[in-house]
């Protein structure tokens, strides 16, 4: 096992060892001066430069991952370590010159400080998220100490030293710890030296770290989100079930702002049906051109029960299965709407809805509620966002688009760096 103290790369054993000397360094090192969010961002922009492709796609696919997902996760991880995306990020979500003297009232200034140390607790649903979460927590100006999750495969640690090579400056700001979750003692041990957590998880996962951490210390918490598409009739269905496809297929609905489910505004039951099976079709079509791995025995039971019991289901007319062996995907009609979970990797529920009953089955998952692929008229596309946001939407996005960023997006309707500082004042 891998980890990094202070910028060296030692072994968990070694960091362990050390853990009893950690508060005393962390310390000395917060009274460094102040990192400058600009080293970073330069440190960044090199390593993008430096990354190379095939070496990392090489990596990806020897740990499971599919040749055409490994090229479109480097090239997101490549734009988003460059200088101009950064810095668009760091401007939109704190402002100019955030660590600088401002005056907000006579004789009284404010500025933005650091939170600290942080500790972030890796979520292991999006490889390299965790080396992402550290450098958002240098470009707050923080400490930081990672919790890898588990099979991550390592490129965290990785590019987290490739960073520290290119800027040797960066090392007491930057500590990886390859531990279990059930470490409950050692974490614990390590929460109460940080300032701070930042958990990327389940819900779950969130209510294990406020069990161990101190009552007193922050927790920020990125969690679990739940997304879905929502069509409505109009003139962009089939391009817009296209997209909701390539959705579907590009992500293996692992992300957050992954569609689990489909709503269609009908009544009609055969309607209905048509348009799971369209839909069925285009998942089929886009999985020839990004076709998905083998998954493990876990997953293949988990997809293969739900399935059996909507065909269980489906004898009583309550359930219907439209199931593409070659494409190992199926899409899953349920006549009775609710928001929920897929079994993930290509297999979707379509419901129907109707327009008036919108909020009573979102607010059942409120605080929840990341994503909707809305697919409808330009005039009711304001009508339903309305509704949408008030039930605990974040985003709205067009089908095909569901999982699409850009620099400095608010995350779960919150700005990132703004949650890893905290605002002091003084009166002159």
């Amino acid at each position: 096992m891998s980890s990094i103290f202070r910028g060296e790369r030692v072994s968990t054993k070694e960091f362990l060892k050390r853990l009893n000397e950690l508060s005393n360094i962390l310390r000395e090192d917060l009274l460094l001066e102040p990192l400058n969010s600009d080293i970073v961002i330069e440190a960044a922009n090199k390593l993008a430069l430096k990354m190379e492709p095939e070496m990392l796609e090489t990596y990806l696919v020897y740990n499971g991952m599919s040749k055409w997902k490994a090229k479109l996760l480097i090239q997101v991880m490549i734009d988003e370590l460059k200088r101009d995306e950064l810095e668009k990020k760091v401007f939109r979500e704190l402002g100019e010159n955030p660590f600088e003297w401002q005056i907000v009232e006579k004789e009284i200034e404010e500025k933005d400080q650091p939170y600290g140390v942080l500790m972030h607790i890796g979520a292991g649903n999006e490889i390299g998220l965790s080396a992402i979460s550290v450098l958002e927590g240098l470009l707050s100006r923080n400490i930081n100490i990672l919790k890898l999750p588990s099979y991550e495969g390592g490129i965290s640690v990785e590019l987290l030293m490739q960073l520290i090579q290119i800027e040797p400056n960066l090392k007491p700001y930057i500590y990886v710890l390859d531990i279990s979750s059930n470490e409950k003692e050692i974490l614990s041990q390590v929460a109460e030296l940080v300032d701070a957590v930042v958990v990327w998880g389940s819900d779950e996962a969130i209510a294990g770290i406020r069990q161990l951490a101190p009552s007193h210390l922050p927790i920020i918490e990125w969690g679990h989100r739940i997304s879905f598409a929502y069509f409505t009739r109009n003139d962009q269905n089939e391009k817009d079930l296209n997209g909701l496809a390539l959705d579907i297929c590009l992500s293996d609905q692992q992300y957050c702002s992954s569609p689990q489910c489909v709503f269609y505004e009908t009544e009609d039951k055969d309607e209905l049906n048509q348009f799971a099976y369209k839909l069925a079709k285009h998942i089929e079509e886009v999985s020839l051109k990004y076709p998905s791995t083998a998954q493990s025995k876990t997953v293949e039971a988990q997809i293969t029960w739900t399935q059996e019991l909507v065909k269980m289901e489906e004898i009583l007319g309550e359930k219907k299965l439209i199931k593409n062996h070659n494409s190992n995907c199926s899409v899953m009609i349920d006549y009775q709407p609710k928001l929920k979970a897929s079994p993930h990797f290509r297999n979707i529920w379509v419901m129907p809805i109707k327009r008036q009953d919108i909020m009573n089955i979102l607010r059942i998952h409120k605080g929840h509620l990341q994503t909707v692929g809305l697919s409808c008229d330009k005039v009711e596309k304001e009508k339903l966002s309305h509704i949408f946001y008030a039930a605990g939407v974040n985003r709205i996005n067009a089908c095909g688009k569901m999982s699409d960023t850009y620099s400095g997006e608010p995350h779960d309707g919150f700005y990132t760096l703004r949650k890893y500082v905290r605002k002091i004042s003084r009166r002159l």
